[in-house]
C-alpha cells in the first residue's frame, strides 16, 4: 500500500510542478516570439504530456497490481481446492520397479493401506497387499 501512497504522491507533486512552470512561463510574459520562448513553451508541453502518459501507466500499474492480487487470491484457493493442506513432513520411500527398473517414490502412508502399489512408469503392479498376507500365512 506505501508504493501506491508513494507513487500517488510523486504523481501529484510532479502535476503541480509542472503547473506551477506554466504559471511562470504565464507570469513571466514568455511568448513564441523569441527563439528562447519557443524552446520554453515547447518544454513545458513536453513535460506536460510525460506527466500525463506517467499518469496513465500508474493507473494502469495500480489496476494491473489489483488484479494479479485478485489472480494470486484466486489461485491459492484452487490450491487449497486441489491439495487442501498441504503436509510438507511426508516421507517418501523409493522403489525400485521390478518392471521397468525405475526407481519411484510413494508417501510412506500408502504402505498403511491396503492398496497396490502400481509403477508410475510402467503401470505395472509392483507390490500387493495379498502377496503379503500369502506371505504371512505361509511362514
Amino acid at each position: 500500500m506505501l508504493n501506491k501512497q508513494k507513487g500517488g504522491f510523486i504523481m501529484n507533486n510532479l502535476v503541480e510542478r509542472v503547473s506551477y512552470l506554466k504559471g511562470l512561463v504565464d507570469g513571466l510574459g514568455i511568448n513564441e516570439d523569441t527563439k528562447e520562448g519557443k524552446v520554453l513553451l515547447n518544454i513545458i508541453d513536453v513535460l506536460d504530456d510525460i506527466v500525463n502518459a506517467v499518469s496513465e501507466i500508474d493507473a494502469s500499474q495500480s489496476d494491473l497490481d489489483e488484479y494479479i492480487q485478485a489472480v494470486d487470491d484466486d489461485l491459492g484457493d484452487v490450491e487449497e481446492f486441489l491439495y487442501g493442506d498441504y503436509d510438507d513432513d511426508s516421507e517418501y520411500i523409493e522403489v525400485e520397479c521390478p518392471h521397468c527398473h525405475q526407481n519411484v517414490y510413494f508417501d510412506d502412508e500408502i504402505f498403511d493401506s491396503e492398496d497396490d502399489l502400481i509403477c508410475p512408469n510402467c503401470h505395472n503392479l509392483i507390490y500387493s497387499d495379498d502377496e503379503f498376507e500369502d506371505n504371512d500365512i505361509n511362514e
